[in-house]
C-alpha cells in the first residue's frame, strides 16, 4: 500500500496545481471567507486578523468537506474489489489501460507514439530492475504492448487533441450564501462530487488503486491521503492567502506543464498496472529502503 499512499498523496498535490483548481482556490476562499478578495489580497492594507481567521477555519470546513466525500468513495471502490477479488488481477490490468488513457487525455493525443515509446521504455527498464527472469516476461508482456500500441494509435488518429467527454463540467451548486462554516462542509463535498475536467481522471486513477486493496479501510485511507494532498495546499492558501494570491498570479502560465505532470504520472502508473510491476516495483522499494515501511 505503501507505494499507492504516496502516489494518492502526489496526485492530491497535483490536482490542486491544476487548471481545474488553482485558479479557483482565490475566489473559493473568499467566497467562503464571506469576504472579497480586495479584503483578503492585503495589497491596499494590512489584511483584518478576525477575516484571515474566518477564511482559514472555513478552508478547514471546506477540506473536511471534499475528505467525507473521497474517504467513502473510496471505501465503495475498496468494497467492489473485494467483491471481485477473484478477478483482481483482471481488474487491475483494465485499471490500467483505462489510466493510461487519462494520462494520454492530459498529455494530448498527439503525444501519443511519443508517449507510447517511451511506455515501452519505462516497462523494459522496470523488467530489468525488478523482475527474476526479464525475457520470459518480456515475452508475456507482448500482447498488452501490442493493445497499448491499439490504445495510442487510436487516439493519434481520432483527430482530437483530447476527450471532449472529460472537458465537460457537472457540478453540484452550493448554497448561494456564504460565510458559515457549515456552508463552507457543503461547499467540499459540492466540489468533491464535481466532475471537473483536470480533477476527475486522476480521481479515478486514485480510486482504481483503491480497489486494488486487500481492505476495505484500506481503500479508504488511501483516499484520505488524496484528500490531505488536495487539502492541505488549501489550507496553507488560507493561511497565508495574501502570498499566496501573489504566487498564483505568476504561477498560472506553468499550469500547461502540470497537466504534462499528471498525464506522465498517469501513464506510469497505468503501464505498472498492466505489466503487474506496480506491485512488484512496491515490494522492491520496500526491500531497498525499509524507512519507507514506517511511512503511510
Amino acid at each position: 500500500m505503501e507505494v499507492g499512499v504516496h502516489i494518492a498523496f502526489i496526485g492530491g498535490l497535483l490536482s490542486f496545481l491544476s487548471p481545474c483548481v488553482l485558479p479557483l482556490a482565490p475566489p473559493y476562499l473568499a467566497y467562503l471567507g464571506g469576504t472579497t478578495l480586495d479584503q483578503i489580497s492585503g495589497e491596499s492594507e494590512e489584511v483584518d486578523p478576525a477575516v484571515r481567521l474566518r477564511v482559514f477555519l472555513s478552508a478547514v470546513c471546506f477540506v473536511l468537506g471534499l475528505g467525507a466525500v473521497f474517504v467513502g468513495l473510496g471505501l465503495g471502490a475498496a468494497t467492489a474489489g473485494n467483491i471481485l477479488l477473484d478477478n483482481k488481477a483482471w481488474l487491475a490490468t483494465v485499471s490500467g489501460f483505462f489510466i493510461y488513457g487519462f494520462g494520454l487525455h492530459f498529455i494530448g493525443f498527439r503525444q501519443a507514439p511519443v508517449i507510447f515509446f517511451g511506455t515501452v521504455f519505462l516497462m523494459g527498464l522496470l523488467l530489468w530492475s525488478v523482475s527474476f527472469d526479464p525475457l520470459a516476461d518480456a515475452i508475456d508482456l507482448l500482447p498488452y504492448v501490442a493493445a497499448l500500441a491499439a490504445l495510442s494509435a487510436a487516439a493519434y488518429f481520432s483527430g482530437q487533441e483530447r476527450l471532449s467527454l472529460l472537458t465537460r463540467e457537472a457540478r453540484f451548486e452550493g448554497p448561494a450564501q456564504a460565510g458559515s462554516y457549515g456552508t463552507s462542509f457543503v461547499m467540499g463535498t459540492a466540489f468533491a462530487f464535481g466532475w471537473t475536467p483536470c480533477i476527475g481522471p486522476i480521481l479515478a486513477a486514485i480510486l482504481a488503486l483503491a480497489a486494488q486493496e486487500g481492505s476495505v479501510w484500506g481503500g479508504g485511507a488511501m483516499l484520505a491521503v488524496y484528500a490531505l494532498g488536495l487539502g492541505v495546499p488549501f489550507l496553507v492558501a488560507a493561511l497565508f492567502i495574501g502570498p499566496f494570491l501573489r504566487w498564483a498570479k505568476g504561477f498560472r502560465r506553468h499550469l500547461g506543464k502540470v497537466e504534462a505532470g499528471m498525464g506522465t504520472l498517469l501513464v506510469a502508473v497505468g503501464a505498472m498496472m498492466i505489466t503487474g510491476d506496480f506491485e512488484r516495483l512496491a515490494y522492491w522499494l520496500l526491500e531497498a529502503f525499509p524507512v519507507l515501511a514506517t511511512i503511510g
